[in-house]
C-alpha cells in the first residue's frame, strides 16, 4: 500500500493534485479531512463530546448501537471513571491511502487519569457524506476511538487499591491508632416487609439510633429495594450472632475503620480521621482524594496524613458484555502508608488520664535526660472513634455543651505558671550573682511593698518566715523574697537569663503549642517585674515548655528539647546554666519534697529521692479581685532520672491548690517509679 503523507500547505506548493484538492474545499467551503482531523482530536484532548459528536458520522454510529446521547454518556462515564483530569496530544499524522483512496488519522495521547499517566492511540478513518449544501467529511467512528482494541459492547473497567494506613505506635509497640474490621449495619430496604413505618421504629428503638437517620439514609436517591443502605457503624466488639431478635431488613457487612484503643487517654494528640470534605478534595491535588476517603482531621493523624495514608493503586481494564477481561491499560499497586512510632508510653498515657477525671487540666511526662515524651495528656475528652464512625445528635450536645470544654487541648495551651515559676528565677538570681544559697533576707509579715510608688499594690505570700534564704524561699514558696531578688538583679538580667530558658525556641514538635512569652511587651515597670519572679504578671507558658524549662536542673545545666517521635529528631541540648548551678538549684527543690512544711512533701517517697516545685496561679483581670485558681506541680526523680512531670489542674480555689495536684499525681508516679526500678 502506497501512503502519503497530507498536508494541505506542501501539496499546494508541489503537486497539482493537492492544489485541485485545495481549490475543490474552498469553492464549497468545505472543511478538508485535515481541518475535521485536527478539530476531532482538539474536541477530545479537551473532552467535548458534544463537540466530538458533530464531526462523526452519524451512520457509523448507529452501526455500533449507539444515539447522540449514549454517544456522549459513554465517553464521559469512562473518562470520568479513570478520573481523566487532563489529555495531551503527543503526536498526529493525517495519511492518504491512493490505493484505496481514502484519508486515515493517526494520533496519540498522554491521558493523566487516576494511576497516573495512560498512553493511548488511536487510528480513524474519513467518510464524505452528502447534505443539503453539498458534502462534508465526518469521522468514520468506531469503538476503538475510546481505546485502541474495543469492539461493541465492551466496558472500560476501573477498581481501585486503597493501602492500608500506617500504625501509630507507642514506644512499646502498643497501637495508639490502627486500621480495624468492624461491622457495619445496613438496611435492604425491599425486606423491611408491609410495615416499613413499624420496622423502623423497631430498629430504631433497638440499635438506640433515632428514625430520622434510617430515614433520611432510605430516602436517597441512589437507593432501590435491594441494595445495602449503610445506616452505622457498630462498636467494635459488637458481633451479628449476638442479636436474638428478628430484626426485618437488617444486614451486616464488614467495614475497614480507623479505630483508637485508647479511647479518650490520647484523643488530642493522636487526633483522629473523618471522611473527606469537597474543600479536602479540592485543596489536595494530584487524585490523592475521592468521595468517601478519609483524611486526618487533628492531632497526629492531621500532622503526619501524608505518611500514613499511602498511595492508592488501581487499575483500568477492558472487558467484554461478558466481563471477561480483553486488556488491561494500566495497574498500580498501592503502597501502604508508613507506620509512625511515638515515644509515648500508652500505659502511663492512659494511669494518668484515669487520674485526671473529674478535674479539667494538663499533664506532660518527660524523660528529662533523653528528651522524650512520655505522655501528654488533656482533660476532658472526647471519644475519638465516634468522630469516625459519627456522633448521635445526642452525644454531639453534650460534648459541645460541657462547660469544660472537652475539645480544648489544654497541653497546647498557655497558663500562668505561679510559683513553679520561682525555679528559674533562682537560677537566673544565681547567674547573674544576686541570689546565693547562704544569702537571708529579712522579710517580716505577710505582704509587701517596695515604696509608696507602688500605690496600693502588695506582694503576697502564704506562710510567715523570718529570715528567709534561696532555699527557704523554694521550699515554702515565698513570693516576697523573689520578688525582692528580681528586683536587685533588675528587669535587664532578670528577662536575659530567663528567656535562655526556652521562651524564644521553637520546640519544632509535630503538634500544635502556643508560643510562651515572659512579657507582653517587654518588662517595663518595677510591679511587672516583682510579679513575673513567681510566675504571674505576664508570665505564659504551656506545660510543655515548663516542663523542658526544668531539664537543666538534672542534666548539669543543659536543657533538653522535647522529642515525641522516634525515628525523627535526635534530642537536643542546649546549656542554660552551669552544673553548680543546676546542682544548687536542685538541691533545693529537693526540700520542697523532703521538708516537712514543703510545698510537696505529699509526695515525699521511700522509692526515691524528689525534687518539686509547686505554684498556685491566680486568675483575675485586676489587683484585689477574688479570681479563680490554677494549681501546678513539676517534679522528677534524682537518684537515675527517668521521668519529669508537669501537671496542672484548673480551679482549685478552695480544694488544697496545689496540694490538690500534688495528691492526684502521688499515685501516678508512685507506680511509674515502682514499674520502673
Amino acid at each position: 500500500m502506497n501512503m502519503k503523507k497530507v498536508s494541505i500547505l506542501i501539496m499546494v506548493l508541489g503537486l497539482a493534485s493537492g492544489s485541485l484538492l485545495l481549490w475543490h474545499f474552498l469553492k464549497l467551503n468545505q472543511a478538508s479531512p485535515e481541518e475535521v482531523f485536527n478539530d476531532y482530536v482538539r474536541q477530545f484532548s479537551e473532552q467535548n463530546y458534544d463537540e466530538m459528536l458533530q464531526l462523526i458520522s452519524e451512520g457509523e454510529l448507529e452501526a455500533y448501537g449507539y444515539t447522540k446521547k449514549s454517544f456522549t454518556d459513554k465517553y464521559a462515564a469512562v473518562f470520568s471513571g479513570i478520573e481523566a483530569s487532563s489529555i495531551d496530544v503527543l503526536s498526529k499524522e493525517l495519511l492518504y491511502d491512493e490505493d484505496h483512496e481514502r484519508y486515515e488519522g493517526r494520533f496519540k495521547v498522554k491521558i493523566y487519569t487516576f494511576l497516573g499517566e495512560v498512553t493511548a492511540s488511536y487510528q480513524t478513518f474519513f467518510i464524505e457524506e452528502k447534505t443539503d449544501d453539498g458534502k462534508v467529511w465526518k469521522v468514520k467512528w468506531n469503538p476503538s476511538l475510546i481505546f485502541a482494541g474495543m469492539e461493541k459492547g465492551d466496558k472500560v473497567s476501573t477498581q481501585t487499591y486503597l493501602p492500608r494506613r500506617g500504625t501509630i505506635f507507642d514506644r512499646n509497640g502498643t497501637p495508639l491508632a490502627l486500621e480495624k474490621d468492624v461491622y457495619e449495619m445496613g438496611i435492604i430496604p425491599g425486606k423491611l416487609g408491609e410495615f416499613n413505618e413499624a420496622g423502623i421504629k423497631k430498629l430504631s428503638t433497638y440499635f438506640n439510633i433515632p428514625e430520622e437517620t434510617f430515614q433520611k439514609a432510605l430516602d436517597q436517591k441512589w437507593v432501590t429495594k435491594n441494595t445495602f443502605v449503610p445506616i452505622a457503624v457498630m462498636p467494635v466488639n459488637f458481633h451479628p450472632e449476638s442479636i436474638d431478635e428478628d430484626l426485618p431488613g437488617v444486614l451486616f457487612q464488614t467495614k475497614r475503620i480507623r479505630y483508637y484503643p485508647e479511647n479518650e487517654s490520647s484523643a488530642h494528640l493522636i487526633g483522629y480521621v473523618k471522611q473527606v470534605t469537597s474543600e479536602d478534595i479540592e485543596k489536595n491535588a494530584g487524585h490523592e482524594y475521592t468521595s468517601g476517603d478519609y483524611i486526618g482531621k487533628t492531632g497526629l493523624e492531621q500532622v503526619y496524613e501524608k505518611q500514613l495514608r499511602g498511595k492508592k493503586g488501581g487499575i483500568i481494564q477492558i472487558k467484554d458484555e461478558e466481563g471477561k477481561l480483553k486488556n488491561t491499560l494500566k495497574e498500580v499497586e498501592a503502597i501502604n502508608g508508613r507506620n509512625i512510632h511515638l515515644t509515648i508510653d500508652a500505659a502511663l498515657q492512659s494511669n494518668i488520664y484515669e487520674t485526671m477525671k473529674h478535674d479539667a487540666g494538663a499533664v506532660s511526662a518527660i524523660h528529662p535526660v533523653t528528651g522524650e515524651m512520655l505522655a501528654l495528656v488533656s482533660y476532658p475528652s472526647f471519644d475519638p472513634n465516634l468522630m469516625v464512625s459519627g456522633m448521635t445528635e445526642e452525644q454531639w450536645k453534650a460534648y459541645s455543651k460541657n462547660p469544660k470544654l472537652p475539645f480544648l487541648s489544654r497541653f497546647s495551651s498557655l497558663y500562668a505558671p505561679g510559683s513553679t515559676f520561682k525555679a528559674i528565677t533562682a537560677a537566673s538570681g544565681l547567674a547573674s550573682g544576686t541570689t546565693f544559697p547562704e544569702k537571708k533576707r529579712e522579710i517580716s509579715g505577710l505582704q509587701w511593698k517596695k515604696d509608696n510608688s507602688w500605690g496600693g499594690y502588695f506582694v503576697t505570700r502564704v506562710k510567715e518566715a523570718n529570715p528567709v534564704d534561696m532555699v527557704d524561699a523554694l521550699a515554702y514558696s515565698d513570693n516576697i523574697y523573689f520578688a525582692q531578688e528580681a528586683l536587685e538583679m533588675g528587669a535587664d538580667k532578670f528577662e536575659q537569663n530567663a528567656l535562655a530558658f526556652g521562651f524564644q525556641e521553637d520546640f519544632q514538635l509535630p503538634i500544635y503549642l502556643k508560643k510562651s512569652q515572659l512579657s507582653n511587651d517587654g518588662i517595663d515597670n518595677e510591679v511587672l517585674l516583682a510579679d513575673s519572679a513567681y510566675g504571674q504578671g505576664e508570665v505564659l507558658m504551656s506545660i510543655v515548655h515548663l516542663g523542658t524549662a526544668f531539664t537543666p536542673f538534672v542534666n548539669g545545666g543543659n536543657m533538653v528539647m522535647p522529642v515525641l517521635v522516634t525515628d525523627e529528631n535526635e534530642s537536643v541540648r542546649k546549656s542554660v546554666i552551669s552544673s553548680e548551678i543546676a546542682s544548687t538549684v536542685q538541691n533545693a527543690l529537693i526540700q520542697v519534697v523532703e521538708r516537712n512544711s514543703g510545698t510537696a512533701h505529699n509526695l515525699n517517697t521511700a522509692k526515691e529521692v524528689l525534687a518539686a516545685k509547686t505554684g498556685t496561679a491566680e486568675l483575675k483581670s485586676k489587683k484585689g479581685e477574688d479570681g479563680k485558681e490554677n494549681g501546678f506541680v513539676v517534679v522528677f526523680d534524682t537518684k537515675s532520672p527517668s521521668i519529669l512531670l508537669t501537671a496542672i489542674v484548673e480551679d482549685v480555689k478552695n480544694r488544697g491548690g496545689s496540694h490538690y495536684v500534688t495528691k492526684k499525681i502521688k499515685p501516678v508516679l508512685d507506680r511509674y517509679l515502682t514499674e520502673n526500678e
